[in-house]
């Protein structure tokens, strides 16, 4: 029950936070109209629209690691389900700061709270723990091993 949990909530994280990449990767155009007429040196418009590009990316990355938490539970922790959780709370608490995307920032918060869940539902065995491979780990002479 508790890996169902899991998965539900990290897939379901993983969508929000790709959604969330896709949403701000359809703004920078207007972004980056803006930051062009805005009168800044190029260097500090270059600056701003890579750190745009790159909080994007991040979001894309965040949400291909998700998936493949989801896809294999065991392959991560849930010390590091909580680490990955920190990087979408720290740009809800950013955004709600600084800047006016409240659609962004609630959706991130929503992928936060999912994470955090799935974190507390991390599983803890699971049906292929009973493998060959597994038993020679708690019996090194074998499954007949006294």
């Amino acid at each position: 029950m508790s890996q169902r949990v899991f998965r539900w909530c990290t897939v379901g994280a993983a969508l929000i936070v790709a959604g969330a990449a896709v949403y701000f990767l359809a703004t920078y155009i207007a972004a980056s109209i803006a930051i062009g007429s805005s009168g800044l040196e190029p260097f500090y418009q270059q600056s701003v629209r890579a750190m745009w590009l790159g909080f994007c990316a991040q979001l894309g990355l965040l949400a291909l690691v998700m998936l493949y938490a989801a896809a294999y539970p065991r392959s991560v922790s849930r010390q590091f389900v909580l680490v990955l959780a920190l990087m979408p709370l720290l740009s809800t608490v950013l955004l709600f700061s600084f800047a006016a995307s409240r659609i962004g920032a609630w959706a991130l918060a929503a992928a936060a709270v999912l994470m955090l869940a799935a974190a507390s539902t991390w599983p803890a065995r699971t049906p292929d723990d009973t493998s060959l491979g597994a038993q020679a780990v708690r019996f090194p002479g074998g499954p007949r091993a006294p």
